[in-house]
Parts: C-alpha cells; structure tokens; sequence
C-alpha cells in the first residue's frame, strides 16, 4: 500500500539556513555528477539486537491496524542525527564550486494528542513539545557557524566568535526556546493505515516561524510506522511513501519504504510485532512528491520497528539511511547550477511514561543546564 504525500510544513532550515534554494531544472549529465560523493552502502541489513528483547510464539494471522493516539495521547522522545555536505557549482566555471559541510543533531520530548472527537481512528493527532535540544555546524571555509538552541539556552558562534549568548537567561521575542515548552506546535494528518499526508505548524506566528527552522515534525512523519487494514503474518510485506527529514526531504523526495513482519518478540516486557524497514533507490531522472526533478537519486534505508500487538502502539524505531542526490537549476541556458547533495541519517524514537519528564538527555547533560 502506498500513500501519496503532500507537505505544508517548513521543512527548510529557517532562521538558521543561508543558501542553496531549491529550484526546478533537468541535466543531461545526470550519469556523472554524482561522482566523487562515494558510494552509499546496504548499511545493516539485519535486525538491530536490543538485549531487552525476547522470543515469542505467536501462530496464526495477526490483526495489527494502526490507531491514533489514546485519550491521554503518548509521550515520545525522538533523537535524529543528520551529517552530510552540499554542492553548487556553476558549468560554466568550475571555480565557483561552493561546499557546504554539515551536521545536524535533534532531541525532543514530545506527545502524540489526539483531537477531541476523533476518537483512536481518527485520521488527524497533534504534536506538543515537552523539551527541545538542537544544534548545528555549518562548515564552507572560510566560514564557520554552531547554533545551540536548547530549553533555555540560544548560543550562535560565527567563527569561534560568539554572536550570541544568552546563557540561561529567558531570551524574549521571536527567539525564545523555553517559551514553547508544553504547548501544542503541530498537526500530522495521515491515511487509515497511518501514512502521513500533511503537516502543519500551529501556535503564533512567532511560534511557527522559529519550530518551523527545527525538522522535528519531519522526523516525527519520517518515523510513522505503516500498519496494514488486513491482518499479517509472519513475513507479510507491505509499503508506504516518506520524505527524509534532510537536505533532501526539502525537495520533497519521497522513499518507498517497505514493511516486513519477521516475527514477534517480548521487547521491554511486553508482547511485540517485530517489523523490519527498508528502502532502496537507485534511478536518474527523479520526480519528488512536490513535483520537483532529480537527476539522479542513491538511497538506503533500514531500520527496526516494536509494535505492541494488544494495541498497535509504537514502543521504538531505530532507523538510518545514506541518501545522495543530484539536480539542476536553469534560470537560463548560459549558466545552469549543478546541486549535490549528501548525507547519512540516524533516528530513535522511543515510547517514555508521559507522566514522568525526563531530567537529562541521552548524553546524561541536564535539562535547562546554562552552562
């Protein structure tokens, strides 16, 4: 099964980008301008092992239909990692090849709400933000940025300068992290089988133009576990569409990730659907979901998926993916512009007690640490 798939929400970097728009055009040297970007690799193909995890026998058919979140909705942090690098280079001079190296690490607590009325089926849950880390380095010698944004924290550092600090202080304005803690920032709306289809911020203007620099809605979608209406077994196959929360995703490439129930497993105590992702992409003359062209798109993913078998709720996602890409901007015929892009991405999700807030992050840093 597959779902087509439009977004609304910023995927762009915002307050925090500073070149290299997306723009529309095609190449008739697609077979070669990937090359010299390295070649992606299958990655880990097999399960990830968590020694939390167990066998379980389970026969027959299973009923595993995806459900929207329950009344008192579910908590989640989600960790992403993006590194990659990007290219635009100019055919007519090679010499004004611009290069941009950059990494991207996330961190979020947040919940799954479902709107009043809809009830578990509903096709529509909101998102609301319980805690917010985020940074980044943007490297293009001889420039060089750090952005740290965290529950109480902003920092920008513009080569080894910084440009701005407010070291724990409640910044006030636009830019001000803690101030959207506990609130409603967006709405995912999906199909029955749980792709999604939409996204869109919600809150203030202000609101939406500072969590729409940050590519959390995108990853929360990218990590959405497509459930099928008819019952599956064990080795039972399935598909749905999803937008990397990447330099690509901001051009709408959609993957076609595939779904393989490979068995059932008591995972953190509790009876589990144990399902395998994949994707794999290696084609020239690429049309994204938005409608804008690739010339040439390589893409790997893989991952691991618990689902609860009593309800269908997600405990965890592992997942990673390699993905390189091509395109051309043609304003006019004399001075097309060559686009490269790419990266390597990680992601967790992982189910946490909404009654409890979490005091640290992964790294053991605290939370609101002003250090």
């Amino acid at each position: 099964m597959r779902a087509a798939l439009s977004l609304t929400a910023a995927f762009t970097t915002g307050i925090i980008a500073f070149w290299l728009p997306a723009c529309a055009g095609k190449s008739e040297n697609a077979p070669t301008i990937l090359e010299g970007m390295g070649t992606p690799t299958d990655g880990e193909q097999a399960r990830f092992s968590d020694p939390r995890s167990g066998t379980l026998g389970t026969e027959g058919p299973t009923h595993l239909p995806y459900r929207g979140p329950a009344s008192g909705g579910v908590a989640y942090r989600l960790t992403l990692e993006v590194e990659g690098q990007r290219m635009a280079l100019k055919s007519t001079d090679r010499k004004q090849q611009q290069s941009v190296r950059e990494t991207q690490a996330l961190e979020a607590d947040f919940r799954k709400l479902p709107v009043e009325g809809t009830g578990s089926g509903g096709d529509v849950f909101l998102v609301g933000l319980d805690a917010l880390r985020y940074t980044q380095k943007q490297q293009s010698p001889p420039f060089e940025r750090d952005i740290e944004i965290a529950d109480d924290r902003l920092r920008i550092t513009l080569n080894g300068e910084t440009s701005i600090d407010n070291r724990g202080n409640r910044v006030t304005g636009t830019l001000a992290p803690r101030s959207f803690l506990g609130r409603i920032f967006g709405v995912i709306t999906h199909d029955p089988s749980g792709n999604p289809i939409n996204l869109s911020s919600r809150g203030a203007p202000a609101a939406r133009q500072f969590m729409d620099g940050f590519p959390t809605l995108g990853a929360i979608a990218y990590t959405m576990i497509t459930l099928p209406e008819e019952p599956i077994t064990a080795g039972s196959s399935w598909s749905g569409i999803r937008i990397p929360p990447s330099r690509s995703g901001e051009r709408g490439l959609g993957l076609t990730v595939n779904y393989t129930l490979t068995g059932f497993e008591i995972f953190e105590g509790v009876p589990c659907a144990l399902i395998l992702l994949t994707a794999r992409v290696d084609e020239k003359a690429v049309t994204s979901v938005t409608g804008l062209p690739f010339d040439q798109v390589q893409a790997t993913l893989n991952g691991t998926a618990w689902v609860e078998l009593e309800n269908s709720l997600v405990r965890r996602v592992v997942l990673s993916d390699q993905i390189r890409a091509a395109w051309t901007d043609s304003p006019n015929s004399v001075m097309p512009t060559q686009h490269r892009i790419e990266h390597t991405s990680k992601l967790v999700l992982a189910l946490r007690d909404p009654d409890e807030n979490p005091k640290h992050w992964s790294d053991g840093t605290p939370q609101f640490d002003s250090h």
